[in-house]
């Protein structure tokens, strides 16, 4: 405990809860930018352009809470001289992060599989904002009997790279590779 308090590094849990709240923010405005999009949402090339970008601000939202953390941490080694940090620190929190958007397609492949009375598909597409594009493109009546088993499978995997894009976050934040002064234009 007296090394978070001497160099003023956060820890794991404050860490876990800042990545938890940037992907909450994440999830948030890619279903904002999906439900403000859905006049011009009909055809299944608008779905897919709607769906890459989602995946973008998704995956720059957790880009950027792992790259202030690197950039915090590389001040705490240069300025006061502490230890190297962890350097897997963000592919931990980031496992730790797909392990929780993981919850609600697991939840949607039980109720698939039990035929629960209630369809969840409609909260589902809210609680994942980044996919509801794809649920649209995928299940595009928003009914649990029309989804086909393999989905929630296909919504797992679309948050597969959070632990690679936190750990990559995190590497520029402490190098210092994207700075201004360290970036070359030819």
């Amino acid at each position: 405990m007296d090394y978070f308090n001497k160099s003023e590094r956060q820890s794991f849990l404050k860490l876990l809860l800042s990545g938890g709240l940037y992907m909450l923010f994440g999830n948030i405005l890619c279903a904002i930018m999906t439900l403000s999009t859905a006049p011009f949402i009909g055809n299944d090339f608008m779905k897919v352009l709607i769906f890459i970008l989602a995946i973008a601000i998704f995956y720059s939202m957790m880009f950027t809470v792992a790259y202030k953390d690197g950039n915090r941490e590389k001040r705490y080694v240069t300025l006061h001289k502490c230890e190297e940090p962890d350097m897997k620190k963000w592919v931990k929190i980031g496992a730790a992060l797909m392990g929780i958007m993981f919850v609600p397609s697991v939840v949607l492949l039980i109720a698939k599989l039990t035929n629960w009375y209630f369809d969840i598909t409609l909260i589902h597409r809210i609680a994942d904002g980044m996919i509801y594009p794809l649920s649209l493109l995928l299940v595009p009546d928003s009914n649990i009997d029309s989804m086909q088993i393999f989905v929630p499978f296909i919504y797992m995997l679309c948050y597969a790279l959070i632990p690679v894009v936190t750990h990559l976050g995190f590497y520029y934040g402490y190098t210092g590779k994207l700075e201004k002064g360290n970036i070359m234009y030819e």
